[in-house]
């Protein structure tokens, strides 16, 4: 689901820029190709200070501003927080600190369980990083969207990890299936129906979830790319202008430093149809 508080300005440029502690906001990024393949993405990996989870929001907020900083030096008139962790600690003071810049967060679909038709099998949990699971913001909007608690939460210490450790060394395989299971496993007793998904890590590996677990797994990811077309005036320019796509996007690991180009069609690496 999207945050949508303060994106109210429509946006005429084709630069768009996300952000995320390592690949998680690929799960998002995957969605705008899919609904803008117009536009020109710019994409921040703060690896070097991944994982955000045990970290504070005093300095998931700090790193958030100088990522902001860096993606508005290249021209980028719309930030995609794309990571619930950041979400959770910083989008309010970012709106604060950068007013003329439409910024669109991202939180857990919890108001599913509620729009789903009745008569349906609901039973549901939601699942985030230990972060996300702690934040004011998360019990804020888990007692708003789900004042019933109908909604069970649990928060995974280590699947984000995995799911990035693996997308770099995709040669671990057999290791990454065996930790991926041991930390999902205590779940398949519960016999959910549906798995809220809570981080944007999460969807790159949707599939094997719900294969594990025997239940359907919900993604924001769509939801939050269709907020950032609403925000824009693109498709219709794009009509106008007949831009050809590009085939790459602008990615920056913190690690190095270097804004490279890298080929759209390997965004998703080992979790291609996976």
């Amino acid at each position: 689901m999207p945050d949508m508080t303060n994106t109210d300005k429509i946006i005429k440029e084709k630069k768009i820029g996300l952000f995320d502690s390592g690949i998680g906001g690929y799960s998002v990024l995957g969605e705008l190709f899919k609904l803008m393949p117009e536009a020109s993405y710019y994409y921040v990996s703060d690896d070097a200070n991944a994982p955000y989870g045990p970290k504070s929001d005093e300095f998931i907020t700090e790193r958030s501003f100088n990522i902001a900083e860096e993606l508005i030096a290249h021209g980028v008139e719309l930030i995609v927080v794309a990571c619930n962790t950041a979400t959770a600690a910083s989008i309010d003071l970012l709106r604060e600190k950068f007013k003329g810049i439409p910024f669109v967060g991202v939180e857990p679909y919890l108001n599913a369980y509620y729009i789903m038709p009745e008569g349906l099998e609901k039973k549901m949990m939601v699942l985030t990083t230990e972060s996300t699971g702690k934040s004011e913001r998360f019990k804020r909007l888990k007692e708003r969207l789900d004042p019933d608690s109908q909604i069970d939460h649990y928060s995974l210490k280590n699947l984000a990890r995995l799911i990035e450790d693996y997308y770099y060394h995709p040669d671990h395989k057999d290791q990454f299936e065996k930790e991926f299971e041991n930390e999902l496993s205590f779940l398949k007793s519960h016999h959910y129906a549906y798995a809220i998904l809570g981080c944007t890590h999460y969807p790159l590996v949707r599939e094997r979830i719900e294969k594990l677990l025997d239940l359907k797994a919900i993604s924001p990811c769509s939801h939050v790319a269709q907020r950032v077309v609403d925000l824009t005036t693109i498709k219709n320019e794009s009509k106008v202008s007949g831009q050809v796509p590009s085939k790459f996007y602008n990615f920056l690991s913190t690690s190095n430093n270097l804004w490279i180009q890298k080929n759209r069609e390997s965004l998703h690496g080992p979790f291609k149809g996976k």
